[in-house]
């Protein structure tokens, strides 16, 4: 009975479905955006890149057509004598890095030497002390320079060869041969010029259909009001004005919530108080039946009030009976059909009889062709698969936008403007890539000392040495410490002082080798710059020169013979590269519209989302609701006539049995001789059955063992021993304070006296 809590957390439940319902609608409108960067930004990427091969299609031949006839070699004999000048830059480096290598390393000689002289003259000073003489045996024939730069090759001959070769111009002769192979790109794009604008602009037109295309989808998308824009060719970019609708209809639907759940909520919890109230009204009549006592004046458990309590109970279902009724009838009703003719549709469409109704009412018979139309549970299984719009309603029927496509050739004209361009393309490919001059300028250079392969090697062999063999800081601090360790004796003190004058002139010879060690560097670095710049990808620069002079003999000659026909074949295969762009994105316009382009997830979702909300959130509780409160009003039924059968046997008390009829034995034995022995004892001889006198015996026993013990009130006759009688006498039910005896409804039961009052009651007094 938590109808009232539960319903409230419903409400909440149904606001968090519709946010979400929310957020997915507005994803729907995400469909208008996907259309527009399919039809127009995707497009514009496409005219950009068709532009740009339009202007750019004479190099674009001329480029394929040096790779076809490796006239590709042009460019590289070009680059060779274009990089005369930067060897030339290398080769003056070189010159002065090795001028200064020389020249420093002569000094730095020098020093080593007088240092290793000081120390070889001081052998007799130390033959009695073996630190210094074993540290001058050690050191003083390792003091020189590893490298010998005058080795070095003399680059002044080779800085004259390349200075020849620039003077001669031969960078110029070269140059001269590659403008003459470029001149064909300049003409094929001359010729093809004519013709671009046009196919620009049929390219710029099919735009313009696609742009207008994608404003009609998205219009009918996203549907607005003029109003809604100032301009009325303005591309719609405003809110979904379907999305605007079913958002109000979501508000309108909380506004209601908020004004009438209130009452539902109120409702529904009074119906399960009243329930409760009867059921509690018959659960306290039982309790108090069960474990109250008669009523007498000394209880308050009596069993009258469970009876009062059984019938309040039952007035309540009488009263509320016909609003229990009618509310759980008109439940019953609501969700029973809202189960049937929604709940279990929504939940199973393909083989509900209700959608199929739906289907034969509703069709789509006016937009496709006869018996092609789908059905609305079709529609819903593809929608639930999230395939896209054009596939969940079988757009293909009706709209041949989409196959149209494929035509654009026809549409455009393209297959006879492309036809034309090649035709249009004739071009003299009879053209002298390089002269005479030219390639005797390149074969002096490939002969020329500058090519030789092994005098770079050389350089890079000595320069990979190391200037000195030990390390001048090092031994400068092992002559501190030898000087430091001899004996403080005059005889000694010259050979200290000598040992520490050398060590701080090596520390002073050190600055020049650091100086080496930097220059040596940067003549590695410039020397494998020149290698590199002499190569060209080849073991040496005779050999690439040979190469490239044999491809562009070979490419001059293919250009003689078969020049004109390659750059027809060449432009033919551009066409097609062309129009493949095109299709390219034709395709993709296809595959994107039939599988991407407003995929039916999101509804989907939003069916899903809502069949969940409002059957399973809202219909299953309150069928289970109706239910709940339909089972307990059937149960009240027999409730109510055990309960009127319990309330009068709680009400019920029982009569006094009448008189008592006892023998003169019993008399005798039960009262002393001053009792007062009622009348009706013998007015009726032998009126008592033998039930009576069997609880009479059993009264007996009870006086007999009360008044023997008193001798003046003795009888005549002896009384039965005492201890022949057994007291099961309940003292608990004797009333306080001398009242009247109670009545029972259980005749077996022994009462404390047999016969009717007066009672004679000696008191607390005779005892």
């Amino acid at each position: 009975m938590r109808e009232g809590k539960y319903d409230d957390e419903k409400t909440q439940k149904e606001r968090g479905t519709r946010s979400d319902g929310r957020s997915e609608l507005a994803s729907v409108d995400e469909g208008g955006k996907e259309v527009q960067n399919l039809l127009m930004s995707n497009y514009q990427e496409l005219q950009d890149v068709l532009f740009n091969k339009l202007d750019s299609s004479g190099e674009l031949v001329k480029s394929e057509l040096a790779r076809v006839t490796r006239a590709v070699a042009i460019d590289n004999l070009t680059a060779i004598a274009t990089s005369l000048s930067v060897i030339k830059k290398d080769l003056w480096e070189i010159k002065n890095t090795t001028l200064q290598l020389q020249e420093q390393t002569s000094y730095l000689q020098s020093g080593l030497g007088s240092v290793a002289g000081r120390l070889s003259n001081l052998k007799e000073s130390c033959k009695a002390l073996p630190d210094c003489r074993n540290l001058i045996t050690h050191y003083a024939d390792k003091l020189h320079i590893n490298i010998d730069f005058d080795k070095l090759p003399n680059v002044e001959s080779k800085l004259d060869e390349v200075t020849s070769f620039i003077e001669n111009d031969i960078e110029l002769m070269v140059k001269r041969g590659k403008r003459a192979f470029d001149a064909i790109a300049t003409e094929i794009q001359n010729k093809v010029q004519s013709s671009i604008p046009e196919i620009k602009a049929k390219i710029e037109d099919a735009g313009y259909q696609l742009e207008e295309a994608s404003q009609r989808i998205h219009r009918a998308l996203q549907p607005m009001e003029q109003s809604d824009s100032p301009d009325a060719e303005t591309y719609p970019r405003q809110h979904n004005s379907y999305l605007r609708r079913v958002h109000s209809y979501l508000r309108l639907m909380q506004d209601y919530i908020n004004d009438y759940a209130m009452y539902r909520y109120w409702g529904f919890l009074g119906l399960c108080v009243v329930l409760l109230v009867i059921t509690l009204c018959l659960t306290l009549g039982v309790v108090f039946g069960c474990c109250g006592r008669r009523p007498d004046e000394a209880t308050s458990c009596h069993k009258t009030t469970g009876a009062s309590w059984l019938m309040c109970g039952v007035g309540l279902t009488f009263l509320f009976s016909a609003v229990i009724m009618a509310c759980t009838t008109a439940l019953f009703v609501a969700g029973s059909m809202t189960e049937i003719l929604v709940c279990d549709p929504l939940s199973d469409p393909m083989h509900s009889e209700v959608f199929n109704v739906a289907s034969d009412l509703y069709n789509f018979d006016n937009y496709y062709p006869e018996g092609q139309a789908p059905r609305i549970t079709e529609i819903i299984h593809k929608c639930h698969l999230n395939q896209s719009l054009y596939t969940v309603l079988s757009l293909g029927l009706i709209d041949e936008n989409l196959a149209e496509l494929r035509d654009y050739k026809k549409r455009l004209d393209l297959d006879k403007k492309i036809e034309q361009l090649m035709f249009e393309i004739q071009v003299d490919t009879n053209v002298e890539i390089l002269s005479r001059d030219a390639k005797e300028q390149l074969w002096e250079l490939a002969n020329s000392s500058v090519a030789d392969k092994d005098t770079w090697d050389y350089y890079t062999d000595i320069l990979e040495k190391k200037v000195l063999i030990i390390d001048l800081m090092e031994l400068a601090a092992l002559l501190n410490q030898t000087a430091d360790r001899l004996p403080n004796e005059q005889t000694r003190e010259s050979v200290s002082m000598t040992l520490k004058n050398d060590a701080l002139y090596l520390e002073g010879l050190q600055r020049w080798v650091t100086s080496i060690g930097s220059l040596t560097r940067n003549l590695k670095e410039t020397t494998a710059r020149l290698n590199e710049h002499l190569k060209f990808n080849k073991t040496s620069l005779r050999e690439a020169i040979g190469d490239l002079i044999s491809q562009a003999e070979f490419a001059q000659r293919y250009l003689r013979d078969n020049g004109s026909r390659e750059v027809t074949e060449l432009v033919e295969r551009f066409s097609e590269d062309f129009l493949a762009d095109v299709d390219e994105y034709v395709l993709h316009v296809e595959a994107a519209v039939a599988s991407d382009i407003g995929r039916c997830g999101p509804v989907s979702t939003i069916y899903n989302a809502t069949t969940s909300a409002f059957c399973k959130d809202i219909m299953y509780p309150f069928n289970g609701f109706w239910a709940s409160v339909g089972w307990v009003f059937f149960f009240f039924l027999p409730a109510m006539v055990l309960a009127v059968h319990l309330a009068s046997l709680y009400r019920k008390t029982e009569p006094y049995p009448g008189p008592l009829n006892e023998s003169q034995e019993s008399m005798y034995d039960a009262y002393a001789e001053r009792d007062n022995i009622p009348l009706t004892a013998s007015s009726h001889p032998g009126g008592y059955d033998k039930k009576q006198r069997r609880r009479s015996r059993d009264h007996e026993g009870y006086v007999g063992a009360s008044y023997a013990s008193d001798p003046q009130y003795g009888g005549s006759r002896a009384s039965p021993p005492r201890n022949e009688f057994i007291n099961n006498t309940d003292w608990a039910d004797y009333p306080p304070s001398g009242g009247p005896p109670r009545y029972t409804s259980q005749p077996s039961l022994s009462p404390e006296y047999e016969r009717p009052p007066p009672y004679y009651y000696p008191g607390p007094g005779d005892a």
